[in-house]
């Protein structure tokens, strides 16, 4: 807006002086007006040096370490962020092989458990067997030991008989008989009494 008035009021300082009359003292204006209007030569040059200098100082100083800067927090930002990504890879890697260590751990133990119930099994089985076995045998000398005991039984009872006769044969015939005798007559006796008994 200011440059724009400064354009538009010497125009028309310079249209307002045209219309007079004096043409000397319109050329002394146009030539003011237009001293104003383009700056001293070497004060533009020295401007524009200050300019240059102060936008190299500018570039060397501010701009270059601020973008040194910056590049800087980037790089450090891009490499947190492709160790997070390294981290984030390792730890699903750790969590995968964490999961397929517990499934393999408990499919061990499943065959552990299962195993473990076949070799009860297997011993409950033997131990029936050998329990069985151990009652056939008890079983087998309890028939045993009760028919020793009734063998010994029947000769202590065939002794008493045999010489209960022999007393009472003795004193029936008042005579001494022989043993085969005694033998014969206690034997036809034991088999009486065990015809008897079935």
């Amino acid at each position: 807006m200011k440059k724009k008035l400064k354009i538009i009021i010497p125009l028309l300082l310079v249209s307002f002086t045209l219309t007079s009359c004096n043409t000397e003292e319109i050329g002394d204006r146009i030539q003011e007006v237009v001293n104003n209007m383009l700056p001293n030569l070497w004060v533009t040059l020295m401007q524009l040096g200050i300019f240059v200098l102060i936008a190299m100082l500018f570039i060397f100083l501010a701009y270059k370490p601020l973008k040194k800067k910056m590049k800087q927090r980037a790089d450090y930002i891009e490499n947190n962020i492709k160790e997070s990504e390294r981290k984030n890879l390792e730890a699903d890697q750790n969590i995968e092989k964490s999961n397929q260590i517990i499934a393999e751990s408990q499919q061990q133990a499943g065959e552990l458990i299962k195993n473990a119930q076949k070799t009860a099994e297997v011993k409950a089985q033997e131990f029936e067997k050998e329990l069985a076995v151990t009652l056939e045998k008890q079983k087998t000398q309890a028939h045993k030991d009760i028919e020793a005991e009734r063998e010994k039984m029947l000769k202590e009872v065939h002794e008493e008989i045999i010489d209960s006769a022999i007393a009472a044969s003795k004193e029936i015939l008042k005579r001494n008989i022989k043993k085969e005798d005694n033998d014969k007559f206690v034997d036809d006796f034991v088999n009486e009494l065990t015809k008897g008994s079935n």
